[in-house]
């Protein structure tokens, strides 16, 4: 039962917010832990009445693995996906939620809670070890009293940082690029809810960024998103939700109206068990099947144990070839692992 709601409500009502933050693992887990107690009981031989009861739980069992594998997060498809070498002048491609920048080392602000201490130098540190031709940074951020967000002004010191690079900004995002930016804009869902005397609108209504990069000769467009959580102020509510649709509805018109090559990634806050995937655009295929594990986990970093969520994903458009994908641990920087590609352009 709670299998066929989640299918039929996950993505759909807002009050659904809860059950679908549960492990995703735990859609696949749960049906064969029930399935394998199910044939232990058999092979303890029959009692009265119970051969049709453990045939209905085994049917049961199996129905719910079959309705609840796809959301699971299990990554089968890696086992016998293809590798092809990445060519001469491949795309080197890291996203990132930097977990509200450096503000625990740089301000006089009190670090978000849960938040360690940071050296700045090893935040760029990190930045710097990735080699990416295309850096897709979120939470360009910090954050005040009341969960108020303030805006950051570091770009001089990424203009030092990466010399040569184009760079653009919308909102809390920031796309750092070796290759020209040709185009960019904030794509903005125009019906998000923004809080009375917001100083920031667009930190509310403007959740992805576009860049149209110039690479050999074509372009290319990225979009570099991180979509609401949600937990709005530390609880789950409707306006949440319809945010976070709107933003991701915002999202996929622009993609479906863009004829371009196109890479999207960055943080949905959506694990692998929540509908609100359902909005991204078949036009965009999931790169997943590239990632060499067989359950990718992106969230949350600070504990081994409660590394069970994925939230952070990469899509490409069929002109993008995956060559490679691999997440990259923060080493304590930030709550997220980071996503790291090689693609190139296909013919």
């Amino acid at each position: 039962m709670f299998v066929v709601l989640h299918r039929v409500l996950s993505g759909q009502v807002w009050w659904w917010q809860a059950p679908e933050l549960l492990p995703p693992l735990a859609l696949a887990a749960v049906p064969v832990l029930l399935l394998a107690a199910a044939l232990a009981r058999a092979r303890r031989g029959a009692v009265a009445g119970a051969y049709r009861t453990r045939r209905v739980t085994v049917a049961a069992a199996l129905i719910s693995l079959t309705l609840g594998a796809p959301g699971s997060g299990l990554n089968l498809a890696w086992l016998w996906h293809p590798t092809t070498p990445a060519p001469l002048g491949a795309i080197k491609l890291f996203s990132w939620n930097t977990w509200y920048w450096d503000q625990p080392a740089t301000t006089t602000l009190p670090p978000p809670t849960g938040t360690p201490p940071q050296d700045v130098t090893a935040f760029y540190r990190h930045l710097h070890a990735q080699d990416a031709d295309v850096l897709l940074l979120q939470e360009y951020v910090y954050f005040g009293a009341g969960n108020h967000p303030i805006r950051v002004n570091d770009l001089d010191r990424l203009r030092r940082e990466f010399p040569g690079h184009h760079l653009a900004t919308a909102g809390e995002m920031v796309t750092l690029s070796r290759y020209p930016i040709v185009q960019q804009h904030g794509i903005e869902a125009k019906d998000a809810h923004v809080p009375p005397g917001s100083s920031w609108p667009a930190f509310h209504t403007t959740k992805t960024l576009r860049t149209d990069l110039r690479i050999a000769g074509r372009t290319v467009s990225v979009y570099n998103t991180h979509i609401n959580s949600p937990l709005g102020s530390g609880a789950l509510n409707r306006a949440q939700h319809e945010d976070r649709e709107a933003n991701l509805r915002a999202l996929a018109a622009d993609i479906r109206a863009n004829p371009l090559p196109a890479v999207l990634a960055g943080d949905f806050n959506a694990s692998p068990a929540m509908g609100l995937l359902r909005l991204v655009p078949e036009r965009m295929t999931d790169a997943t099947p590239a990632l060499r594990s067989l359950y990718p986990a992106t969230w949350d970093e600070r504990s081994a144990l409660l590394s069970l969520w994925r939230i952070d994903w990469a899509y490409t458009t069929p002109e993008i070839a995956v060559h490679e994908y691999g997440l990259v641990r923060s080493d304590g920087l930030s709550d997220h692992s980071g996503q790291r590609l090689v693609l190139s352009l296909t013919r």
